[in-house]
Parts: structure tokens; C-alpha cells; sequence
């Protein structure tokens, strides 16, 4: 179990006017920190779209990156991928780099009405040879006592679908499901499970209730990052509600690709336990 976590926002799309310094850009970034029998965990979950905007961000929130132990791409979309290249030259040691083994592949969005490439801007080797070392699993992996990434998502719901994003696989162009998307879980201690999402492509209500079955409680504590809602139906973003008050949550944290209609209806819905989250945000429990 973990004692204590720390949640560093380093980029989301945008920034609190106060935070003078930070860039904001459209992606996520966020520093996980755990305080696990007396060990400091340190996660980086995602890179952001750019290095530049990311280090600029590390170094005006006192950020250092040389201390992580591991990264986590939570898909391979470029706003998740892009910085990363740039944070291995910063790190300067071997950092493993959790992924599901199918990142690296070809990643296409026909969303704004023409065929656009949206998939990292890096290889795989090119990723070793900063340092990175691919832990690339589809099965869920455990960083810490207490903080695991869940693999791939098992997708229940009826309402959860992915929609506009293709790719190649075995030369045929195909529509992409987003197998590869996945998230971080905390499991808090007295409290229950801290679920941090990049952009929750299976469905941000079937990640949570993925990581409750994988660590058999249905203790949730706080729900963070993107939850994929901005272009839902409010039928969606309605049914996505209801069942989100179901399981009792603390603490929402909405961002990224969120929304602002399906935000602006979140925090209508759950008040003073849903905070719109911005760069620079540091969020502790």
C-alpha cells in the first residue's frame, strides 16, 4: 500500500494565469510520487507533445527528472509520446518505459475530416538508444507495492466506444480500438485506489472498473486525467454520470481531452468533489 501520493500536472492544455512561466500545450504530462515503505516512488506518466514545452515546465515547478524510476505511455498518441526523447536526455540513465507492445504501431485520426498521422514521433530503438528500456507488456505491471499499471482494458460498457482513430496491421488499414490504451492505479492506504488516466480510450468508467477488478476492491478513492469525453453525446457523457456516482468517488480531476461541455457537466454533477485540473496543478493524498 502506498502511505502518500503526490500528482504533479507538468502539461495539459491549459494553465492557471497565476503560474507565470509554464507552457501549456495540448497533451498530458503527469509526475506520480509515492511514498512506499519508506521509499519514494517516483512515475512519469506520459511526456506531453514536446520536450521543450515539458522541460520548460520541469524546471519552473522545481521538477527533477533524474530522480524517476520508471515512465508509463499510456497510448501511443503523440500529446502522450512526444517529449519523451527529450526527457531521456535530461534523465541520463536507463529509465524503463511501460508500454503495450502495440505503440509503436502506425496510429492515424480522420476526426477533423482528413486522414492526419498522430503516433509518436520516435521508433523503438531510437527510444533505447536515450536510455529508454521498452518494458512493452500487454498484462498489467507492477512498479511499486501498491502502484501498477493495468494493461490492457477489459471494455464492458455499451456506451464506451472508440471512434476516428485507424491503423495498418498484416497491410490492411483498419479501424484502431485503441488495445494499447491503459492507465497507473494507486492503491492508498485507508482510503482505496488513485486511478491516473492519459486519455482513457477504453472508457474512463470501464478503466475504473478494470483496475477494481484487477486489485479486487471496490474502494475508489480519486479518478484523474483525460477522460476522452470531448466529442461524446450528452446521452454519453449523461450514462458516463450516472455511473460514475455509482462508485462513490472522492475525487474527480478531469483534463485534457475531457472537454470543456463534458467538464462543465462533471463539475455540475459532483460540485466540490470535482476539480478542473490545469498545468501546473500538484494535487496530494
Amino acid at each position: 500500500m502506498v502511505k502518500s501520493a503526490r500528482l504533479t500536472f507538468l502539461i495539459e492544455n491549459s494553465a492557471n494565469k497565476r503560474d507565470k512561466g509554464l507552457v501549456a500545450k495540448h497533451g498530458l504530462s503527469v509526475l506520480v510520487e509515492g511514498e512506499v515503505n519508506d521509499a519514494h516512488v517516483r512515475v512519469l506518466m506520459d511526456s506531453g507533445p514536446s520536450a521543450e514545452a515539458l522541460l520548460n515546465n520541469v524546471d519552473v515547478l522545481g521538477v527533477n527528472l533524474r530522480k524517476i524510476d520508471a515512465v508509463l505511455l499510456s497510448h501511443g498518441h503523440y500529446d502522450h509520446t512526444d517529449g519523451l526523447i527529450g526527457v531521456l536526455k535530461n534523465v541520463n540513465k536507463f529509465v524503463p518505459v511501460i508500454a503495450h507492445p502495440k505503440i509503436f504501431n502506425p496510429k492515424f485520426s480522420t476526426t477533423r475530416r482528413k486522414l492526419r498521422f498522430i503516433g509518436a514521433a520516435f521508433t523503438q530503438s531510437e527510444l533505447r538508444n536515450y536510455g529508454g528500456i521498452p518494458l512493452l507488456a500487454r498484462n498489467p505491471v507492477s512498479i511499486a507495492k501498491g502502484i501498477t499499471t493495468t494493461g490492457e482494458i477489459e471494455r464492458v460498457t455499451a456506451y464506451e466506444k472508440v471512434n476516428g482513430f485507424f491503423t495498418v496491421e498484416r497491410e490492411q488499414f483498419i479501424k484502431d480500438d485503441m488495445i494499447d490504451d491503459q492507465a497507473l492505479v494507486v492503491s492508498l492506504e485507508g482510503k482505496g485506489l488513485v486511478v491516473v488516466t492519459g486519455c482513457a480510450h477504453a472508457g474512463i468508467v470501464n478503466t475504473i472498473l478494470h483496475a477494481q477488478k484487477m486489485l479486487k476492491t471496490k474502494k475508489v478513492y480519486a479518478v484523474l486525467g483525460g477522460f476522452h469525453l470531448v466529442d461524446a453525446s450528452k446521452e454519453r457523457i449523461k450514462a458516463t454520470i450516472e455511473d460514475l456516482k455509482k462508485l462513490n468517488i472522492k475525487f474527480l480531476g478531469p483534463c485534457h481531452c475531457t472537454g470543456k461541455k463534458a467538464m462543465k457537466t462533471l463539475k455540475e454533477a459532483f460540485g466540490d468533489k470535482c476539480r478542473i485540473l490545469k498545468t501546473g496543478d500538484v494535487i496530494k493524498f
